[in-house]
């Protein structure tokens, strides 16, 4: 079994764009979220299944993330729960 998956190719002949790296906050990386695309809870904690800013292309790229993680894309959850309001939301108020 190998762990090395097929590179996805641009769209513009003999070219492979790379995602963006990520940004630093405080001294730390920290990838931009594009979107969040689901909510769950999970043992009282709130997760989102989030899409990362320049992963588009890979959906396997995707990763559940507590909330608490997402205090630098409140937009984006806000979005999130006006398009999807009978999702899962944090038990202190809805966001």
């Amino acid at each position: 079994m190998s762990l090395l998956e097929p590179v996805k190719q641009s769209s513009i002949p003999n070219s492979n764009q790379l995602p963006p790296p990520p940004v630093l906050v405080d001294e730390q990386e920290e990838w931009e979220v594009a979107q969040v695309l689901d909510s769950k809870l999970k043992r009282g904690k709130l997760w989102y299944l989030v899409e990362w800013k320049g992963f588009s292309e890979y959906p396997e790229r995707t990763a559940w993330e507590t909330a608490s993680n997402l205090t630098n894309s409140p937009d984006l959850v806000k979005d999130f729960h006006s398009l999807y309001p009978d999702k899962s939301v944090p038990n202190t108020s809805r966001v």
